[in-house]
């Protein structure tokens, strides 16, 4: 199950964000940073974290479940990152990495263990925090869709086709990212398994009948890049419950259509003046909050999943006094919770990005790799134009790499001159 998470985060994530034309390295590339930093940094920040709450440190044991945990906080940055995609420079994005998992293991134990709550696929305290999260960011960092330069913002037919494989991966491993942390109990681990399954198969389908129904009969890439993964962010904290299979489909139906139609508020935040580079909130965050409420009802309907959604799942009696209806409000607390959380530590995450400390990027040079990456010749993309605001240049690529070299030889000739 690790390794399928953390195949998830590395590959799934990784492809998905080269979506953008000019973004495709830094997309890739700060992906895979993320990864690497986050999957190590969660380590010793579980026990700053514990010994925050308990008043004491303890020594924190390294096994599979740790790793796998690690995982799921390292996923929570990526959601956030995919909503400031491209606005960020390194520095500012390596304090994202520092401070997001604190944030994010704190309404973890608030969720968790004072709570009571248990989200074993994360729709509340991954998904749905890690959108918010990264949107705050983007507010405190204020920045603006009109003020984005268009030509940036494109994608192309390749980064699309290589987005697209990302979701792919992310679709054939999410049943093991949502049952990851049920390894225990093989029984309630293959619930998690059928009730994912049957959740995400049908948020495929919707999704491609809502895209081609909205769109005279074509279909839509950026919706079905991401409309067909809802199935399983919605499912997530319902996963481990006793509920029929046609309720799986229900809930993974109406997370693909809904996420198609979310569409809509994208374009509404960008009125606003909200940036979301990725849609991660068509994705991951409304998803995650319906996750959070249908979870709640699902509480009231059957005593059963009252005592799953109370404890870490796989435990069937409580000595907790809490009625359904108690615990439905714990839920909707918790959702409350890590909405309140994920904004303000966005926020202060966001503010601390504007320090000196961290360069940040000029709105002409975002969502480009040239000003962090190394573009050799014969990676330039043919028919490029770059507007850097750092030089205030305009370098516009010929049709052909012939012409491409050429021109950049003409250039570096007359810098020598000069």
């Amino acid at each position: 199950m690790y390794m399928d998470a953390a195949a998830m985060c590395c590959l799934g994530f990784g492809f998905l964000y080269v979506f953008s034309k000019y973004y495709v390295w830094g997309g890739v590339g700060l992906n895979f940073f993320i990864c690497g930093f986050g999957f190590l940094w969660a380590l010793p920040l579980k026990a700053i974290v514990h010994a925050i709450f308990e008043g004491e440190f303890h020594k924190l044991q390294i096994n599979m479940t740790e790793l796998t945990t690690n995982c799921h906080i390292t996923a929570a940055v990526l959601i956030s990152f995919g909503a400031f995609y491209g606005f960020t420079s390194p520095s500012q994005l390596l304090l994202v990495c520092l401070l997001e998992p604190f944030f994010m293991l704190i309404n973890e134990h608030v969720v968790v263990k004072l709570l009571h709550v248990a989200d074993a696929g994360g729709s509340l305290i991954v998904h749905m925090f890690g959108a918010f999260f990264g949107i705050a960011i983007n507010i405190a960092l204020n920045i603006k869709p009109k003020k984005l330069p268009e030509e940036h913002r494109t994608t192309s037919y390749m980064s699309d086709f290589g987005a697209m494989i990302g979701s792919i991966v992310l679709w054939v491993f999410w049943p093991s990212f949502n049952g990851a942390l049920l390894y225990n109990d093989q029984t309630l681990q293959g619930r998690v398994l059928l009730n994912t399954y049957l959740a995400i198969c049908a948020s495929c389908a919707a999704a491609f009948a809502t895209s081609s129904l909205a769109h005279r009969g074509r279909f839509e890439m950026i919706e079905i890049q991401n409309a067909t993964l809802a199935g399983g962010v919605i499912i997530g904290m319902i996963c481990p419950f006793q509920i029929d299979p046609w309720v799986s489909v229900l809930i993974g139906g109406i997370g693909g259509v809904g996420s198609s139609f979310g569409y809509a508020i994208y374009i509404f935040l960008e009125r606003l003046g909200i940036t979301d580079s990725a849609a991660v909130q068509m994705l991951h965050g409304l998803p995650g909050l319906f996750g959070g409420i249908f979870a709640a009802f699902a509480v009231l309907a059957n005593n059963d999943n009252y005592l799953y959604s109370y404890n870490n799942g796989w435990l069937l009696e409580t000595d907790s006094n809490r009625s359904r209806g108690d615990q439905f409000g714990y839920i909707v607390l918790a959702c409350c919770s890590s909405l309140a959380i994920a904004i303000a530590g966005g926020l202060i995450t966001g503010l601390l990005a504007r320090l000196p400390l961290c360069p940040d990027v000029k709105t002409q040079d975002m969502l480009i790799d040239h000003d962090f990456w190394t573009i050799h010749s014969g990676c330039l993309i043919p028919e490029q134009k770059i507007t850097r605001a750092s030089s205030k240049e305009n370098v516009v690529l010929g049709n052909d790499y012939n012409t491409s070299k050429s021109l950049i030889l003409k250039l570096k000739f007359l810098q020598n001159i000069a």
